[in-house]
């Protein structure tokens, strides 16, 4: 039963991580008036976008709350040691959204691969870890498989487009940047505390929640943010409202099935998560009629898949492997 569970959250993970992003291209797809009677605009809308994905992360706050165990934890966790991974976080959504108005959906999805570049890169700056060469190898074929996928799309696209397209692709792989320092953050001062990964999740929301607030009120009277255009097109149109509603719901959903994977099982699950919500993401796209088949998009995806996995260790290539009578000093290297 324990297994079949797994499994459950696993799926769980898998449809409500690919709904959201399609959730996400969806919104900005619309064309709502901003103002009544006014023409049709855009829902881009970033900021916003990603203050009401935090949303979604808040809800998870109540659920641990419910399901938290009543024993003191060895070091609990202050409130601000949340506030740079929420930055991280809010930095990399809003840029990922920006991104999405440019890109399709499963490029999108393909350039967040490039999150294991950055890990690794600073990893070896702030953490003073060796990269061993299989994990160089896994972010050689990531890279090389981001480029295969940025250039099936270049060629696929029209000159007055295709610098929208390359802006969009910069944005996604830029947004990796944040999310691969959160991710470095939190094994480097997180890992001191006694925290449980609902309520990481749901501090972060919370904080993100607050700043991006602090941010529209900020960047509104300045015109970088359109709040009452933004608020009548999402009261104007329904299906807007919904998909909105449902984005929200979903990330709750998937960070409370990424939470139990993270406690019942491996990297290698949620690795096979990860690939099959990319995988799942083009299938809809295509579906949809919102891309075209492209036979370097699906080398690129497996160029990238092929890389998180060696990166991961998940797929071991002897050749990339340290030599025996090395791997006790890799291994050492690796848990400094």
């Amino acid at each position: 039963s324990s297994q079949l569970t797994l499994y459950i959250f696993m799926m769980g993970m898998l449809v409500m991580g690919a709904v959201n992003m399609l959730m996400l291209k969806f919104q900005t797809m619309q064309k709502v008036p901003m103002i009544p009677g006014g023409p049709p605009e855009d829902f881009h809308h970033p900021v916003l976008q990603a203050g009401l994905m935090m949303i979604g992360e808040v809800i998870c706050l109540p659920v641990y709350y419910c399901l938290r165990q009543q024993e003191a934890p060895a070091k609990k966790a202050p409130p601000w040691v949340f506030l740079v991974p929420c930055c991280c976080d809010l930095t990399a959504t809003t840029m990922m959204c920006t991104g999405l108005v440019y890109a399709a959906v499963s490029v999108a999805q393909i350039c967040r691969g490039s999150v294991v570049v950055f890990v690794c890169l600073l990893s070896f700056i702030f953490l003073g870890r060796r990269q061993q060469v299989y994990q160089v190898a896994g972010v050689a074929l990531v890279t090389a498989g981001i480029g295969c996928v940025s250039s099936s799309v270049m060629f696929g696209s029209t000159d007055s487009n295709s610098s929208n397209v390359l802006l969009g692709i910069s944005f996604c792989i830029f947004s990796q940047v944040f999310q691969a320092s959160m991710f470095v953050y939190e094994e480097k001062i997180m890992s001191q505390y006694t925290a449980e990964p609902l309520q990481v999740v749901g501090m972060e929301g919370l904080f993100g929640v607050c700043i991006a607030a602090a941010l529209i009120l900020i960047l509104s009277p300045l015109g970088y943010v359109n709040l009452p255009g933004a608020l009548h097109q999402i009261s104007s149109s329904r299906t807007l409202m919904l998909s909105i509603i449902g984005s929200m719901c979903a990330v709750a959903v998937f960070n409370a099935c990424g939470a139990n994977i993270t406690k019942r099982s491996s990297a290698v699950a949620r690795t096979t998560v990860k690939m099959s919500t990319t995988i799942l993401i083009w299938f809809v796209e295509l579906a949809a009629g919102w891309n075209t088949f492209r036979m370097l998009q699906l080398l690129g995806f497996m160029m990238v898949a092929m890389g998180t996995l060696v990166y991961n260790r998940i797929v071991v290539v002897n050749f990339f492997e340290p030599l025996p009578e090395a791997e006790p000093f890799a291994k050492a290297h690796a848990s400094a």
